[in-house]
């Protein structure tokens, strides 16, 4: 299949995903009296941390439907670090408490998404030390998570309309090179999941349907993506 087909098809899944999932697990929510900002006395996944469940399946599955094998296959440790995010942002979400286990989280992570498993951290800045290049990474990845979980906090929609404004801009940086094609799906995908969400929230808004809120669950999940595509970049343009 063409590079434009695969691409229009994982924007499309990514994005209706969310209008898909989203009125169900919001049924979900109600059903099981889940709160939007939950309270000690009403303990479960509340409804602010369904957005990110959305996006999750919506990117996750996108990515698992239009790459072959070789690009899924790179694309592992980016996804195994979104399914530690998730679980993680659903205990945040959920408002309990595990402070330390749930920064742990972050840390672990970053850890999976530098180290790559078995293939060992990919070179960045090919005149330095192994080990330092890879501290150099994990450092940028926690701090840009961080940073973007708390600019998104402090103004919500404006950091999201940048998070989508700055994946579409890295759809055209990548989509020149061949050998980044996983990625520019990645983008893609990316793209329209946050499309989704701030779509929805639009008609959800209109028609007085519960609004898709992403939590914590969500903005790390989007954070750790627009990071990993943030090293590709610097590593494309290094080499």
């Amino acid at each position: 299949m063409s590079q434009f087909f695969l691409s229009g098809l994982a924007f499309c899944l990514a994005f209706s995903i969310i209008f898909l999932i989203q009125p169900s697990v919001a049924k979900v929510a109600f059903a099981k009296n889940f709160k939007a900002f939950p309270e000690k006395a009403f303990p479960g996944i509340p409804l602010l941390t369904l957005g990110g469940i959305s996006m999750f399946i919506g990117i996750t599955l996108a990515i698992a439907l239009c790459t072959n094998n070789q690009g899924f296959n790179e694309l592992h440790p980016l996804i195994s670090a979104m399914v530690v995010l998730l679980f993680s942002g659903l205990v945040i979400d959920s408002g309990h408490g595990y402070r330390y286990l749930r920064q742990f989280a972050k840390f672990f992570a970053a850890g999976l998404l530098v180290i790559r498993g078995e293939d060992g951290p990919e070179a960045i800045f090919s005149t330095l030390a192994p080990w330092l290049d890879a501290l150099i990474q994990f450092g940028f990845v926690l701090l840009f998570m961080f940073a973007y979980h708390a600019a998104v906090v402090y103004r919500k929609m404006p950091f999201l309309f940048a998070g989508l404004f700055n994946a579409l801009i890295f759809v055209v940086l990548f989509w020149p090179i061949p050998t980044a094609s996983s990625y520019t799906l990645l983008t893609i995908t990316l793209s329209g999941s946050v499309a989704g969400i701030l779509t929805y929230s639009r008609y959800a808004l209109h028609q007085k349907k519960p609004l898709p809120l992403i939590g914590h669950t969500g903005i790390f999940l989007i954070a750790i993506i627009l990071a990993t595509l943030w090293l590709q970049l610097i590593a494309q343009w290094v080499h």
